[in-house]
């Protein structure tokens, strides 16, 4: 290409025929410089493309991950109320808590001739359930298997308080009084 030629080259004396002689002269170079500067542009575009598509990719990975944390903690958060309520104790009603006295002392061959509750109080997240009897048991060790076996229990339930007397020292017939409580959870 001769540079000299394009210093001649006279913007105010435009002459359509020079342009075209000059652009056939130099026909080579100038699709050279088109297709290298086309190039150039259609490289910067697939970068800058590329670039965007990154960049939107790497916010919605960030975006699932953090999606993928709070599925974790939340499966955490699960995992310990589950295993915090399975910790707590069965619930029972006063009907059920009678029933299980009854059974209970049938158990041990303790006889409950007068049961029920003796009031409930209600103290906000739970309810107290007091019961009150008398018992007749044959010997002592079916009297303590019975208090062990009340307080062992699956259920919230705690002997408070229990007395015994011997009837007669030589029958071994016992008879008890008991105070117990149970807890039943508001639900």
């Amino acid at each position: 290409m001769d540079f000299n030629k394009l210093q001649q080259f006279d913007i105010n004396n435009l002459d359509t025929g020079q342009i075209i002689s000059l652009l056939e002269e130099h026909k080579n170079s100038i699709i050279m410089v088109v297709v290298v500067v086309g190039s150039l542009f259609l490289a910067g575009s697939m970068f800058n493309n590329y670039r965007t598509k990154t960049q939107a990719l790497h916010v919605q990975l960030t975006q699932l991950q953090e999606k993928l944390d709070a599925i974790k903690v939340n499966q955490a958060a699960l995992n310990s109320l589950n295993n915090f309520k399975s910790g707590i104790p069965k619930n029972l009603n006063e009907y059920d808590l009678i029933s299980l006295i009854s059974d209970d002392a049938k158990l041990y061959h303790v006889d409950t001739p007068s049961l029920s509750p003796a009031g409930i109080q209600n103290m906000g997240l739970y309810d107290v359930i007091n019961v009150s009897f008398s018992a007749t048991a044959d010997n002592f060790k079916d009297m303590m298997l019975f208090l062990r076996k009340i307080e062992k229990s699956e259920f919230p339930l705690r002997i408070d308080s229990w007395s015994s007397v011997i009837d007669q020292p030589g029958e071994g017939t016992i008879n008890f009084n008991i105070k117990m409580s149970a807890v039943l959870l508001h639900p």
